[in-house]
């Protein structure tokens, strides 16, 4: 059993009637149907904080290449004799 914490908040009552529907229909509580929710924005933003790690990266590697003198042409010659 996970720890809980009694609170109060307050939720629009168009997202608890919802709420509610869906607990009717999964055959479960209020609460759990509210924690799931919770649960997966959560999971949501986590993933949204990776994909801009990720971006960041990837524009810093671009950065760091703009200052490096690279010819696209030579690249070009040493992928086709890589192929060969």
């Amino acid at each position: 059993m996970q720890n809980t914490v009694r609170t109060t908040i307050r939720i629009r009552k168009d997202l608890i009637d919802q709420s509610r529907m869906i607990a009717l229909k999964k055959g479960t509580s209020l609460q759990d149907v509210i924690n799931q929710t919770l649960a997966i924005g959560f999971g949501h933003i986590t993933d949204f904080n990776v994909v801009n790690r990720s971006m960041r990266q990837i524009d810093n590697f671009r950065n760091s290449l703009t200052v490096k003198n690279v010819k696209l042409g030579k690249l070009l010659e040493i992928s086709k004799k890589d192929h060969k």
